[in-house]
């Protein structure tokens, strides 16, 4: 499946840093496996943290930075552009060593790389597949089951897809903030 997405990228993109950044995050002889969950040492824990909060300040700081605009990929086209990159990219390679995540993490990267501002009805379709792509490892994960209810609920905000990003995004953030500090607890 990633060699079609492969192909279909190289003809697609515009810019060759998305096509390495493309092939870093895909071809698993570059990509060591750093979310691995036996690897508990501090700067990797610490690394996995960062990534996390990362993930969760940046709504924010966009919301801040320029007010609340229609969504967050919205904020593409102002000079946080890079601060929705980095936090997308951080994020899609954290997904693509967790195993029942990467799926999140290939639409995650797509959405990513098919900016609103060139490929807009493409995004949102990418979006909202990732979105309900998520329910998918959120519930087949015995553990923490119940944070599928708060991820269901970020729906109340859907009418105003902003907040709906932000509350799923937290949840998100939340859930894998917990599994992590329970994952270092049990393997200490």
């Amino acid at each position: 499946m990633y060699v079609c997405v492969y192909k279909f990228l190289v003809k697609t993109l515009r810019y060759p840093t998305e096509l390495l950044l493309f092939d870093y995050l895909f071809n698993k002889e570059h990509s060591p496996n750093f979310m691995d969950l036996k690897k508990t040492n501090t700067a990797n824990f610490a690394l996995k943290i960062g990534i996390i909060f990362l993930s969760f300040i940046t709504p924010f700081i966009m919301f801040f930075s320029y007010g609340k605009m229609p969504s967050i990929s919205s904020y593409w086209n102002t000079h946080l552009q890079f601060l929705f990159i980095l936090s997308n990219a951080l994020t899609t390679y954290v997904f693509m060593d967790l195993p029942k995540w990467k799926l999140s993490g290939v639409f995650l990267f797509l959405l990513t790389i098919f900016s609103l501002e060139y490929y807009n009805d493409l995004h949102d379709i990418l979006a909202t597949i990732f979105f309900i792509v998520n329910l998918y490892p959120l519930y087949s994960l015995q553990r923490y089951r119940i944070v599928i209810v708060p991820y269901l609920l970020s729906c109340i905000w859907l009418p105003d897809l902003f907040w709906f990003e932000v509350h799923a995004i937290t949840v998100l953030c939340m859930y894998h903030l917990n599994l992590l500090i329970k994952v270092r607890r049990i393997t200490k």
